[in-house]
């Protein structure tokens, strides 16, 4: 089975986007799919600055807010197909329990038995 690669993306690459990857590699394991979970911030300041490597690597593509996936659409020409909005504002801590609830709700589709890469 192919290892499918998420990214997720916010500004800072600080806060929601790290809380997610953990959040993926925790589903990741507990669902036993390969899936590799990969975080990066739009911010050129960003602990991981989004590059083209990244963006090209993922079969999908999480962003924190809207603006976000228009972002990587216009500066890495990727489909909106493979980008997906969370709608998760900037207003957490890493790894707050209700961020860590809202991405896993959110991500749990993405982790069930024949969903990987689709």
């Amino acid at each position: 089975m192919k290892k499918s690669v998420y990214l997720f993306v916010c500004m800072a690459n600080m806060q929601r986007s790290p809380t997610a990857e953990t959040v993926c590699k925790g589903l990741a394991r507990e669902s036993n799919l390969p899936v590799e979970c990969v975080s990066a911030g739009l911010s050129p300041m960003a602990v991981q600055p989004v590059n083209k490597d990244l963006v090209q690597k993922a079969d999908l593509i999480f962003v924190m807010e809207h603006f976000m996936k228009e972002v990587i659409m216009r500066d890495y020409d990727v489909e909106a197909g493979r980008i997906l909005v969370f709608n998760i504002p900037d207003v957490y801590e890493q790894d707050d329990p209700v961020l860590v609830k809202q991405l896993r709700d959110a991500m749990e589709p993405y982790f069930r038995k024949g969903a990987e890469g689709s």
